[in-house]
């Protein structure tokens, strides 16, 4: 079997999946490259980075990487990104040339626009994505969020081969050892590799890793850590919030950026937020295993997709670690009875779960095991890598019968 994996943007788990789809199948993975400033550019040598058009503002695929798709000729096509219009192409190709479509549904709601012009655009859009939803081969959802958009927000009705499988884990890679550390050693080798002072080993510490954007809820995340500050709980607790430093404060609402940078720089100068530097990827498992708890106050939000599977959830499961999240998008599918849920968009709730937490911090202790566990049995990248393959081989042989009618 010849696979084509198709996504626009890189992230490692396509590499780690790719790697295990090469060892039952010749496979190529096509990409613009890692998305907007993430470090993932060593990945590209996996990979076959193609060099897209940009017409209207959106991405396409260039007739030169339209010949490389078509010349290689594979026999099954696994697609990302499917609404984006590269995404579009790439599973009309498909189509065009004979092969078995996987296409992966990331999205759990409709976007809505205000401009006139584009909401036109953007229903004939739909029109194309209803049809590929219905007419892929195999389709598989990233959550029962993303299930539910299909079904019942596009109303696109699928009696076979539809599935929800959140996309998995290099559970491996988050484990610690005596090299690696955990707890304390790790706190230490952390500390000492971002050059920070060692008095916060001491301390417990809060972690939130991604971008400090409106839509990963840095607004709910700041208002609850004013909240517990005016409560004493960091105080008495002797808590500290790493946060990143290099992340572009709420860059997707800037009527807010300026509200929660004041804000932010008050924490900071009061002691109770440490902004941690830019961290190399291959560091990243450690800040995993250094925390004492991770927070993903994911918003739930009305006008477009909620976080759809995140990776800092799944990552934070596989390290094992204490994990605070929103109640959204397709957290609840990759979290489980693993970690504590809380409601989105509410800080006084996010600050009344994180006191609890803290309060009663050995009462929690019991969720890393199943968070581990977890990870393992049914999120570890190389079962989603094998649930793909299995599924496009169960499509091919019932489409192979068919034909043979």
């Amino acid at each position: 079997m010849r696979i084509l994996v198709f996504t626009p943007y890189l992230y490692p788990f396509h590499v780690d999946m790719l790697r295990t789809l090469e060892k039952v199948a010749l496979t190529k993975l096509f990409t613009f490259g890692p998305y907007g400033n993430y470090p993932f550019e060593e990945f590209l040598k996996y990979v076959m980075p193609i060099k897209p058009v940009r017409i209207l503002g959106q991405l396409v695929l260039s007739p030169l990487d339209v010949f490389k798709f078509i010349r290689w000729r594979p026999n099954a096509v696994i697609i990302y990104g499917a609404e984006s219009i590269a995404g579009l192409c790439v599973f009309f190709i498909s189509k065009l040339i004979g092969a078995t479509t996987l296409t992966i549904v990331e999205e759990n709601n409709i976007t809505l626009l205000n401009d006139v012009i584009l909401r036109s655009i953007q229903r004939i859009k739909r029109v194309l994505v209803r049809l590929v939803y219905r007419s892929s081969d195999v389709l598989i959802a990233e959550s029962s969020a993303s299930r539910k958009y299909v079904e019942e927000m596009l109303c696109v009705k699928r009696t076979k081969h539809f599935y929800v499988h959140p996309h998995g884990v290099n559970v491996k890679r988050f484990v610690g050892n005596a090299n690696t550390g955990s707890g304390v050693k790790a706190k230490e080798m952390l500390l000492e590799s971002l050059n920070l002072s060692k008095d916060l080993i001491e301390k417990m510490w809060i972690c939130f890793i991604g971008e400090l954007s409106y839509c990963k809820g840095a607004d709910v995340l700041i208002d609850s850590i004013e909240i517990l500050r005016k409560r004493n709980v960091l105080r008495k607790y002797n808590c500290v919030f790493f946060l990143p430093g290099k992340s572009r404060l709420l860059s997707d609402r800037h009527d807010l950026r300026h509200i929660y940078l004041r804000k932010l720089a008050k924490l900071v100068k009061e002691g109770y937020v440490v902004l941690y530097p830019p961290i190399a990827h291959n560091k990243v498992p450690l800040l995993y295993r250094s925390a004492d708890i991770i927070v993903l106050p994911s918003r739930s939000l009305k006008y477009t997709s909620s976080d759809r599977s995140p990776n800092v959830a799944l990552e934070t499961l596989a390290a094992g670690s204490l994990l605070v999240a929103s109640y959204a998008g397709g957290i609840p599918d990759i979290v489980g009875d693993a970690g504590v849920l809380v409601k989105p968009n509410d800080h006084q709730a996010l600050a009344d779960k994180m006191e609890d937490v803290v309060r009663h911090y050995e009462k929690y202790q019991s969720l890393r095991g199943k968070a581990r566990t977890r990870a393992i049995t049914n999120l570890d990248i190389r079962l989603y890598a094998f649930t793909l393959i299995k599924s496009l081989c169960k499509a091919i042989k019932e489409l192979r019968e068919m034909n043979n009618m």
